[in-house]
């Protein structure tokens, strides 16, 4: 004798396929995002741990992770023009160092500038742009650190985390374009 199950339980098991499968595919999609875009950052061990500690990425929201990343990039940015800004300020009298952090001044102006405009294209999903102008910031910010021969120590640390970060948007952005 068959047996025949009712078409609630039926719909009921189909279901539940159906949510199994959704959260396999999200735990995939988190690994993927891990493996596809890590290692093409400057530093792929942030990256990493930066992904592994973001629950939006576990929940498949990559989308997120540039928003957040970004505003991480725009927050050091600041920080850092802040800085070299009030080092400005300070009695200077080696003028090829006050004429670096002048430039330095213009570089994380443009920097600051240019990952504004990120958060407006992220808000139109314009990912190429997004990932063109992270990138342009990551230069800003790397030209500052090219005219010394060895950076302030503070200023070193900030510039890192605007190149880590622009970086990270800029790699994300494109994978997402």
């Amino acid at each position: 004798m068959a047996h025949s199950f009712p078409p609630s339980c039926l719909s009921l098991s189909f279901l539940v396929v159906l949510i199994l499968l959704f959260e396999i595919i999200r735990n995939v999609k988190a690994a993927d995002i891990l493996d596809d875009v890590c290692p093409k950052t400057i530093n792929p061990q942030l990256c990493f741990h930066v992904l592994k500690n973001d629950p939006y990425v576990y929940k498949g929201d990559i989308h997120s992770l540039v928003s957040i990343s970004l505003s991480v990039a725009q927050d050091n940015t600041t920080s850092t023009y802040n800085l070299v800004k009030s080092l400005l300020q300070q009695p200077i009298k080696d003028p090829n160092l006050k004429a670096q952090l002048t430039n330095c001044l213009n570089n994380y102006k443009d920097a600051g500038d240019k990952l504004e405009s990120c958060s407006n294209l992220f808000r139109t999903d314009d990912y190429r742009e997004i990932s063109l102008l992270a990138s342009a910031a990551f230069n800003d910010s790397r030209a500052c650190d090219q005219g010394f021969g060895e950076p302030p120590a503070q200023l070193k640390q900030l510039s890192q985390t605007v190149q880590e970060f622009s970086d990270l948007v800029s790699v994300i952005a494109y994978d997402l374009k």
